[in-house]
């Protein structure tokens, strides 16, 4: 009977220790699942640390590119701008130069060279020396003059002032002289066509 008990009271024994053995390993497993949970919201916070801190910086950069962006076109602008005051103040002198010029007598040649104006357009009519053309480019009409210096051309050949037609295409180039206009040059680039 005392070796019954005594087995009885190894088999207990035993029994503890194995429920004991089985409950440590259930927690240690409970600890390592808490562990590799907290080791998992760590690495997600540092994650989403890391994103946020790509798009920040994502965001820094473009702002700086468009930031540049407009300070360059802002330069461009600037520069383009100066270029048409430049433009301006030189047609200013140049709109100066051949005031000056006129009013110091600028018929002759030398003034007639440097103050030549060139208009296209249609004819509207000649009579005599003179003829009315309307200018394409802001349908004015301008009357001008010939004399004996005016060269009339058509296909690289001169003709008379007479031979032009109402309807002809021409360019001219024609200088002031006093209030006249005067033709230097008109070459007809265009004939109307003839009805039949």
């Amino acid at each position: 009977m005392r070796k019954l008990m005594m087995a009885v009271g190894a088999v207990a024994a035993m029994a503890m220790v194995t429920g004991c053995s089985k409950r440590d390993n259930v927690a240690e497993q409970r600890q390592d699942v808490a562990e590799a949970q907290g080791e998992a919201r760590q690495e997600v916070a540092e994650i989403r640390q890391d994103e946020q801190q790509d798009i920040a910086n994502t965001q820094r950069n473009a702002q700086e590119d468009i930031a540049e962006s407009q300070r360059e076109a802002n330069e461009e602008i600037a520069s383009a701008q100066e270029d048409v005051r430049d433009e301006q103040a030189d047609l200013a002198e140049a709109q100066r130069d051949r005031n000056e010029e006129l009013a110091q007598g600028g018929s002759g040649t030398a003034g007639a060279m440097a103050a030549a104006t060139n208009v296209s357009g249609r004819v509207l009519s000649t009579s005599g020396s003179s003829l009315t053309v309307v200018d394409t480019t802001n349908n004015r009409q301008l009357k001008l003059k010939t004399n004996d210096q005016s060269r009339i051309l058509q296909n690289n050949q001169e003709v008379k002032l007479g031979d032009l037609k109402e309807g002809d295409q021409v360019r001219a180039s024609y200088v002031m002289d006093g209030k006249d206009m005067v033709v230097r040059e008109l070459n007809v680039t265009q004939n109307v066509t003839p009805t039949k």
